[in-house]
């Protein structure tokens, strides 16, 4: 795996473009035929690691002297396809495709691929797509196995216990290591709360949905629950709002991101058990650092698939984690 090349600085400031569906300031500054000219784009905007990571890119990108241009919405991929292909028949020389879901950009690949365009990805699979010269994500496997094993330390065993799993199917990632989650559980012996994965419908309100499974759940099952395994940290505040408003803050919780409020939890020492750092200012070095010798040669990256390490958060190095968001 390539070590990092540069530390990359302000991860968590807001461009000014952030609250447009497009925004960019290299062509409305004049840029020349020149400029390297890159499309970016995310549906997960709304969720505050897209909304840095997206951001950061674009910061670096025009830092390097590039024309940047910034498409979002609110995972609404109609929008993203139309959006993306208009600024493929406009001419850019890249397409950088932010937390992708592969299966909903097929629209805009096939326009990419018959202008020869090249899509460098961030988290856009589990696996190598030809779709993109270089995906650069986190070990997802890495993801289960840490917070799993960290579920069942604060559970005491695996065994015999009831716990909770929620996950979101679009977006892949997350539906990879929450049924990768799904099959360790069950490998140990516990049991899957109410049968099957409890699917999120929109991460822009996964906290109230997630609190919303949990309360019922333990309405109809006050004894019945052991743990919550969450796939990302909004989710997992809102599994511990309804554990610590039910009085069973016995019942730990792990998510993943290490967004602030999380960090928060553990402090506190109650239900948030831990939570695991995707190292995101890593993958997008890699990433920036594949487009910035594409830009200046033309080379492609050598690989087409990257997967990083990530680290668990507890409450033993809560203290040195910094948040993501």
């Amino acid at each position: 795996m390539r070590k990092r090349m540069a530390a990359l600085a302000g991860m968590a400031l807001a461009s000014a473009m952030a609250l447009t569906g497009c925004s960019g300031s290299a062509n409305e500054a004049g840029g020349s035929e020149d400029t390297f000219k890159v499309a970016a784009f995310t549906a997960g905007y709304g969720t505050p690691v897209g909304k840095a990571t997206l951001d950061a890119f674009v910061e670096q990108g025009e830092a390097l002297g590039w024309d940047v241009r910034l498409y979002t919405s609110e995972f609404d991929y109609d929008k993203i396809n139309t959006d993306v292909n208009g600024a493929i028949t406009q001419g850019v020389d890249a397409i950088l495709a932010g937390f992708p879901d592969p299966r909903q950009i097929s629209p805009l690949v096939n326009a990419a691929q018959d202008a020869n365009i090249p899509i460098f990805s961030i988290d856009g699979g589990v696996e190598p797509n030809e779709d993109f010269v270089v995906d650069v994500t986190s070990n997802q496997q890495q993801i289960a196995d840490l917070t799993v094993g960290a579920l069942e330390k604060a559970m005491g065993g695996l065994q015999g216990k009831n716990v909770m799993v929620i996950g979101h199917d679009p977006h892949v990632g997350i539906m990879t290591r929450s049924h990768l989650a799904e099959e360790l559980l069950k490998a140990g012996g516990a049991n899957i709360a109410g049968g099957e994965i409890k699917q999120v419908l929109n991460p822009g309100t996964s906290q109230e949905e997630a609190l919303k499974f949990v309360t019922d759940y333990l309405q109809a099952n006050p004894e019945g629950l052991d743990g919550v395994w969450v796939g990302w940290d909004h989710a997992a505040l809102g599994a511990v709002q309804a554990i610590n408003e039910a009085g069973r803050t016995d019942i730990p919780v792990t998510g993943v991101d290490a967004v602030g409020i999380a960090l928060a939890e553990i402090k506190k020492d109650g239900p948030f058990a831990a939570t695991v750092v995707q190292d995101w200012p890593k993958v997008l070095d890699l990433v920036v650092e594949d487009m910035t010798a594409y830009a200046e040669s033309g080379a492609k990256p050598a690989e087409n698939f990257v997967e990083t390490d990530v680290t668990l958060v507890d409450s033993t190095n809560v203290d040195d984690i910094q948040p993501t968001d």
